[in-house]
């Protein structure tokens, strides 16, 4: 009996052995196991990029904007003008010591930047890299050269930088300006429109096309002025002036010509419609600014009751003509003063 009794307890100890182990192994694997697959899974970014980008960067907000890296095509590049209002003796709106010229540069230089960093599809070139402007002598010489230059780069795409004034500083807002006809120029600034809004840079957004900028208007290839905000109101002008708030809009709006452009390689050639045809747009186009005013003849006299800016040294050599002054409509968005 005793040795029966031994064996019992010997075959009752390794039972519980085995037992044990078991218990450790599942603790192990419930833990470290688990721990490492959560943390592999999370590392996972799930990428939303369309074919051909390469890789993306979150911004400071993550989720509300994502930039996209594409890889260099075997295609002619898409040649893109990048145009900063005003320079040299022609300082545009002023507000305090700030002058619009400087405002255009600076954000257009980061534009610039951010395309040839996002997309080498893209051949970027400026009408002024710095604040000289040798070519000005007058409104006229100034536009020639302007539209010169989407000639001599071969662009096909032409963004004009500005930023606004009007004499009641509670007008704000992002004012993009586009020919009646061009429906690809008005889905491009519609996406700039969106990745603005994503990064924070909130505000009334008007795209108005029947109003008569000889810069546009007289364009051979899709063109748009951007007048991005009121130095006449103070939150516009705060972040106008803001290094951090340039960059910030400079590579959301860069991200979406980027974007477009390469989502989009057949999209069709700007036609500028005949005399007839444009006469015909500008009677029917139903603009989607509330102060849009009728076109007006580009070489008329500015009428008398045009509101001007007493800040402004200069008239707005991308301006043809002046508009008549329109109050402040209730979303807050109004005729510019350039």
């Amino acid at each position: 009996m005793p040795k029966l009794s031994g064996s019992r307890n010997k075959n009752l100890s390794i039972a519980l052995y085995i037992a044990g182990l078991a218990v450790v192994s599942l603790f192990l694997y419930g833990t470290l196991f688990t721990r490492t697959y959560k943390a592999a899974e999370e590392d996972v970014i799930i990428s939303d990029q369309p074919s051909g980008g390469d890789s993306q960067n979150s911004s400071d907000d993550p989720g509300s904007i994502t930039y996209k890296t594409y890889s260099k095509s075997d295609k002619e590049p898409v040649t893109v003008l990048l145009d900063a209002g005003h320079g040299g003796l022609d300082g545009g709106n002023v507000a305090g010591d700030v002058l619009e010229k400087d405002i255009n540069l600076a954000i257009t230089k980061k534009i610039a930047q951010y395309l040839e960093e996002f997309n080498p599809n893209i051949k970027v070139e400026m009408t002024r890299t710095t604040d000289d402007a040798p070519w000005f002598q007058d409104e006229e010489t100034d536009l020639n050269y302007r539209l010169d230059k989407q000639k001599e780069t071969g662009a096909e795409y032409t963004f004009s930088i500005h930023a606004n004034a009007y004499e009641d500083p509670s007008v704000e807002g992002t004012l993009f300006i586009v020919n009646p006809t061009d429906s690809t120029m008005k889905d491009l600034v519609s996406k700039i429109e969106e990745n603005m809004e994503a990064v924070g840079w909130d505000g009334n957004y008007t795209i108005a096309d029947n109003r008569i900028l000889q810069l546009v208007t007289m364009s051979d290839i899709h063109s748009t002025l951007i007048e991005l905000g009121y130095m006449t109101n103070p939150t516009d002008l705060e972040r106008l002036t803001n290094p951090e708030e340039q960059d910030k809009i400079a590579k959301a709006i860069a991200a979406a010509i980027s974007d477009y452009i390469e989502n989009n390689p057949d999209a069709p050639k700007y036609e500028k419609p005949s005399e007839e045809s444009s006469a015909s747009s500008s009677g029917s186009s139903q603009s989607t600014d509330p102060n849009a005013q009728p076109a007006q003849d580009p070489n008329a006299p500015a009428s008398e009751s045009s509101a001007a800016d007493p800040n402004t040294p200069a008239p707005d050599p991308n301006a043809a003509a002046s508009q008549p002054e329109t109050p402040a409509q209730p979303e807050n968005q109004a005729t510019p003063v350039q």
